[in-house]
């Protein structure tokens, strides 16, 4: 099983420190996978997993509650190799909203040591939140989603599309990152590198938040009004350049995904929509900062020391605020 529990998203980082896309220096997403997998020693996973499980009572306990690990929801009960399904989970209302169940009761004895095998959904959090767009994919080895809309992806984001789970790790332009597709719309006039507004054939082809290029040149659309887009230059560490009339221009609309994670399995999928699975709020702000200040750190040469004795120094002493991460995670402990 490929266990992908990845609790933020690059762009929200990139938005976060105000980097003109994937930068160089330090490469973001490893910072991300990082602080993720911290995270997630810690309390467990908020990203569900599927998978079958085995409990039993102690002896002389076969008709208490049985106390489980996090569970999310249930697909089959078997207990002594038989199929239960008159059976109480809890607590009623889940430890928190959208959270697991940790214990379940029944009329019967449960069965010693593995004799109780549940196959279903675990975890900490099971939350997810439509992204307005539709994925076909037409083989389950396909190793890469299309969108028709590229600012409503991002690296770091784990997708479920009908029962399959798929992570995201590259694209727009990024390391690894597929190459963009051709626009129909060609560049309508020349511009200089200072430019920061450019004229398209068809500003309708596009939408605010992708990233397109032209030559090498990598810009970031931040507004479009008509066919005149208004753009970062220079994105991604690349160079910005003069460009001529008519230039071509591509878009960044496919990205490089992992197929079949936690536990899921990979499948063909016909235009089906895309939700994106969400850690609570707190553990998504939490992984921000834990990656942040990783990428910051790495910047200084792990001295903790930027900037300069002109301009002013600043420091970051620790990628692990302890009270910080003690105060968002122990709201997660599922079986205090």
């Amino acid at each position: 099983m490929i266990h992908a529990q990845i609790y933020c998203t690059a762009k929200q980082v990139m938005d976060d420190l105000h980097l003109r896309g994937f930068e160089d220096r330090a490469d973001l997403m490893e910072r991300i996978k990082a602080a993720s997998d911290f995270i997630q020693r810690r309390p467990g996973n908020f990203i569900p997993i599927t998978d079958v499980m085995k409990f039993g009572a102690r002896p002389g306990h076969e008709y208490d509650p049985l106390y489980l690990s996090p569970l999310l929801s249930v697909t089959t009960l078997k207990n002594n190799g038989e199929d239960v399904v008159d059976y109480t989970l809890g607590p009623y209302n889940r430890m928190w909203p959208n959270g697991p169940y940790i214990v379940v009761e029944q009329d019967g004895a449960w069965g010693l040591e593995d004799n109780v095998e549940i196959a279903g959904t675990w975890g900490l959090f099971d939350s997810s939140a439509a992204l307005g767009l539709t994925i076909t994919q037409s083989t389950s080895t396909e190793l890469t989603l299309v969108a028709t809309n590229g600012s409503l992806l991002s690296p770091g984001m784990v997708v479920l599309i009908e029962s399959e789970q798929e992570l995201i790790t590259a694209g727009a332009g990024g390391k690894g990152s597929p190459a963009g597709s051709s626009a129909t719309s060609l560049l309508n006039g020349s511009i200089t590198a200072s430019d920061e507004e450019i004229t398209v054939d068809n500003g309708a082809e596009f939408f605010q938040g992708e990233v397109i290029q032209i030559g090498v040149e990598d810009l970031f659309i931040s507004k479009i009004g008509g066919n005149v887009l208004a753009v970062g230059r220079g994105w991604n560490g690349t160079a910005a350049a003069g460009h001529a009339d008519d230039s071509s221009i591509k878009v960044y609309r496919t990205f490089a995904v992992i197929r079949g994670v936690n536990g899921t399995t990979a499948a063909a999928h016909s235009s089906k929509a895309v939700s994106q699975y969400v850690a609570p709020d707190t553990v998504n702000y939490l992984c921000r900062q834990i990656a942040a200040l990783m990428r910051m750190k790495a910047e200084s040469g792990f001295s903790g020391v930027t900037g300069n004795s002109e301009g002013g120094t600043g420091r970051y002493y620790s990628e692990f605020p302890p009270n910080q991460i003690d105060q968002v995670l122990k709201q997660f402990n599922a079986g205090e």
